[in-house]
């Protein structure tokens, strides 16, 4: 998998993790019109923000959360027509920064990944590759 495939799962990996914390806010600051904004520092502190408020990740953004590396990010995210959401920005992986751009559906991530697919895949023993490829299906258009 190429690194810029990689940045891109990576974003719904964090995703689904704040979604997982609070689910309500998560869907909120996605969803809403206008723009919102994934950060994340060199602790692993992820910060999801928009006008419907702030979600952070308590426990970090770390490899055994999402299977990357992550030194920082910064995805800005805008929605202006409901469930097809634009992203774009910078993650830096400490070995190469990658800038990505794309859309994903929210209806589409939120339910593939809290759903019986992502927990089939988890209970699996290549549980990595079979979410991967379903977070790719998703975020790559």
């Amino acid at each position: 998998m190429d690194r810029y495939t990689e940045a891109k799962i990576t974003i719904a990996k964090v995703i689904e993790l704040a979604y997982s914390q609070n689910k309500g806010l998560t869907y909120s600051i996605i969803a809403q019109k206008g723009n919102a904004k994934l950060t994340i520092d060199q602790n692993g502190k992820a910060i999801i923000s928009g006008t419907a408020g702030v979600v952070v990740i308590s426990e970090g953004v770390d490899a055994t959360k999402i299977g990357a590396k992550i030194k920082r990010a910064n995805i800005t995210f805008s929605n202006e027509d409901g469930m097809n959401i634009g992203y774009s920005g910078t993650i830096d992986y400490g070995v190469a920064k990658v800038s990505v751009i794309g859309t994903f559906n929210l209806e589409a991530l939120i339910t593939s990944c809290s759903g019986l697919l992502c927990k089939a895949a988890r209970a699996l023993k290549g549980r990595h590759r079979a979410y991967d490829e379903e977070l790719k299906r998703i975020m790559v258009n």
